[in-house]
């Protein structure tokens, strides 16, 4: 075994993050969850690269950029560990309150490979071949002088790269490597993350999907990116069997199954009661609405299901905002509120839906939140709602369940790999309807109600926090790195 358990080493989290001191207050909860850090028995030397930007006020960012910011924090917090990362962005030339990182500026907005993102609307398939090989030359420049800049500060060779998602970041390694070992250094292990959106591009293009042509499923094919990958990490059972049902000529043994850690310093109980939480969220809206933003008024409730995403039709916003229409009806102290955003068009589209078809009066949208704000939601809700059809992880549900909140999600996808009765509930998801059939509405309607009606924040609230114990980010990172040594002969 590679690592041994120390004591945490908090220090480096709360002097490396974006958010101030008062959003940064750890408080029991958190210092309970972090009890384990890692120190490695040799020195280890990691290289990645991101698909998404890390998170920001400007430039909001999805699970997998936010992931890719917390392994690189939890990577250096590791004594003994170095690791060197390159991440694109559509807003920021660099980050200067991050160390060991440089920023691709893209100048477009960050592609995507299926539905949307709360930042882009831009997808690969809508790019051009000289799109894409100016998108490609952009990140392996980049990444060769960031390499290089590692090796030069650390005096070290890198142990292993890892490109998140398996898509274009394993072509952009190929090239820096082929060109770094071109240039007489040794030839860098390549280890694919595989956070699942790209699997979902993939399906869409073997199915024959108009908007989909293939394309991309055949390029990495042609070039055989995988037969120079060593190793995959994948985030659910689900993702791993996917994964091989696309490139079944890769070794079935070098591919894991590591699920997704969260950051015990941001995702812990807050004391606030559900009235003074409420209480300090604003609603947004839309240009051209004719409605103007307001403060929650806590005192009017005393029961909360929060549902926190992206806009995007697979996360089924639709399905929780007609279940909407009816628990509010039978609960008049309870309310809904919407975290997340969208395309502008997108969010017009479910504000309409609740406001103007549905009619509801007690569902609040408070826009994207930065991940503090999400953890004073998630402490004060009775329970998270997260429908999505065949959700590759689901790291929202452990994010919840960290802050003392039962969840509800469908069962399908990765969320089947940890939410049991216990902590939950997971409605029957056969048919991976979108939009959203009656029968998953009225499957949802009930399990909010059993949920509220059983108070499931009293009886399943502590067994939510002890799951998510195994779920810390150290954890995960080590993991990795264990099973990476493995596979690796490190």
């Amino acid at each position: 075994a590679i690592r041994s358990l120390l004591c945490v080493v908090l220090s480096f989290f709360a002097a490396h993050t974006h958010y101030s001191s008062t959003n940064r207050r750890m408080g029991c909860g958190a210092s309970s969850q972090a009890k384990h850090a890692i120190t490695l028995n040799k020195e280890v030397m990691i290289f990645q690269l991101g698909t998404n930007n890390w998170q920001s006020v400007e430039e909001p960012a999805p699970g997998s950029g936010i992931l890719h910011e917390a392994h690189h924090l939890a990577y250096n917090a590791m004594p003994g560990c170095h690791s060197y990362s390159v991440y694109p962005s559509a807003v920021h030339a660099e980050n200067p309150g991050r160390e060991k990182v440089k920023v691709a500026k893209l100048p477009h907005k960050i592609p995507i490979c299926e539905s949307v993102s709360p930042v882009s609307d831009k997808r690969w398939h809508g790019m051009s071949d000289a799109e894409i090989e100016e998108y490609l030359k952009r990140l392996e420049d980049l990444c060769y002088e960031q390499m290089a800049l590692g090796e030069k500060e650390t005096g070290k060779t890198y142990d292993f790269a890892i490109a998140h998602h398996c898509f274009l970041n394993q072509v952009v390694m190929q090239r820096v490597i082929k060109k770094r070992v071109e240039g007489g250094k040794a030839k860098t292990p390549l280890v694919a993350f595989c956070h699942g959106t790209a699997l979902k591009m993939f399906n869409l293009e073997v199915k024959g999907d108009p908007e989909y042509p293939m394309r991309f499923k055949k390029m990495m094919e042609e070039l055989k990116v995988f037969d120079d990958v060593q190793a995959v990490v994948t985030i659910s059972e689900d993702n791993k069997k996917m994964f091989l049902h696309h490139f079944p000529n890769f070794e079935p043994a070098n591919v894991f199954v590591s699920m997704n850690g969260y950051n015990p310093l941001v995702f812990y109980k807050h004391p606030d009661t559900l009235q003074e939480g409420l209480s300090k969220f604003t609603t947004k809206t839309y240009e051209g609405s004719g409605t103007e933003c307001q403060t929650i008024p806590g005192d009017k409730y005393k029961k909360m299901v929060l549902f926190v995403g992206k806009f995007a039709d697979w996360k089924r916003l639709d399905m929780v905002l007609k279940a909407a229409k009816l628990y509010e009806a039978k609960y008049p102290d309870c309310c809904t509120v919407i975290a997340g955003t969208g395309q502008p068009g997108d969010v017009k589209y479910y504000h309409e839906m609740a406001f103007k078809e549905l009619g509801l009066e007690k569902t609040y949208f408070v826009g994207a939140q930065m991940q503090p704000e999400l953890a004073r939601l998630c402490s004060v809700a009775d329970v998270g709602v997260f429908p999505s059809k065949a959700e590759p992880f689901g790291m929202v549900f452990i994010e919840c369940m960290a802050c003392g909140t039962p969840v509800i999600g469908a069962n399908s996808g990765g969320p089947r790999d940890f939410v049991s009765e216990d902590v939950g509930f997971l409605i029957p998801d056969d048919e991976l309807s979108v939009p959203s059939t009656d029968k998953l509405v009225n499957d949802l309607f009930s399990a909010v109600c059993k949920a509220l009606d059983e108070d499931w924040k009293t009886t399943k609230g502590p067994n939510c926090h002890k799951l998510t114990e195994r779920f810390s980010m150290n954890e995960q990172c080590a993991g990795i790195v264990d099973k990476l040594s493995d596979i690796l002969k490190l």
